[in-house]
């Protein structure tokens, strides 16, 4: 996307998405170039449920911080070469989305989180929609409990083992800290 020729495409959220991506104080996280601040932020500030005015200081706080940090990289992006898709025809956005949503929403389940990350793995999707999708299948896949916002039909209860943070990357094992 060129965001000097074409407006930043932004959608509602839904408010149970809270505290997942790890970030830095400025909303950097480890994968290059993708910052988060708000509700999808793990800054420590906050614990993983959080209240409205939390939200708001997440979201107004560190947004801005988020917001210097991404205009002070901005040379640098400009500069950087665009990755074209590997081989073949990209899903359109909305059909990543219906997946992720479908598949990754609130209620879940094995069998739906597996066919997410089979479908996301085979690298339909745009590439950074693809990769946010396929980390929250793959982690969700790994909780093999319901907790808080997270509800696996196959798995109604909490379970002791699984009350820790959990910790997914690209190619490597999801680990619970």
């Amino acid at each position: 996307m060129d965001f000097e020729r074409q407006p930043v495409p932004v959608a509602p959220a839904a408010h149970y998405a809270m505290g997942g991506v790890r970030t830095d104080l400025d909303g950097r996280t480890t994968i290059p170039r993708l910052f988060a601040a708000g509700e999808v932020a793990s800054t420590g500030v906050h614990g993983a449920n959080r209240l409205a005015s939390n939200s708001l200081l997440e979201g107004v706080v560190f947004g801005a911080r988020a917001g210097r940090a991404m205009r002070e990289s901005a040379a640098a992006l400009r500069t950087a070469p665009v990755r074209e898709p590997e081989g073949g025809r990209q899903a359109p956005a909305n059909e990543t989305q219906r997946v992720a949503w479908e598949k990754c929403g609130i209620v879940r389940d094995a069998t739906g989180l597996r066919e997410a990350c089979a479908w996301l793995a085979r690298g339909p999707a745009p590439e950074n929609m693809r990769q946010v999708a396929l980390l929250i299948a793959r982690c969700a896949l790994a909780r093999e409990e319901s907790r808080g916002a997270h509800f696996r039909t196959d798995y109604p209860a909490k379970r002791a083992e699984f009350a820790k943070h959990s910790v997914v990357r690209k190619d490597a094992e999801i680990v619970f800290r």
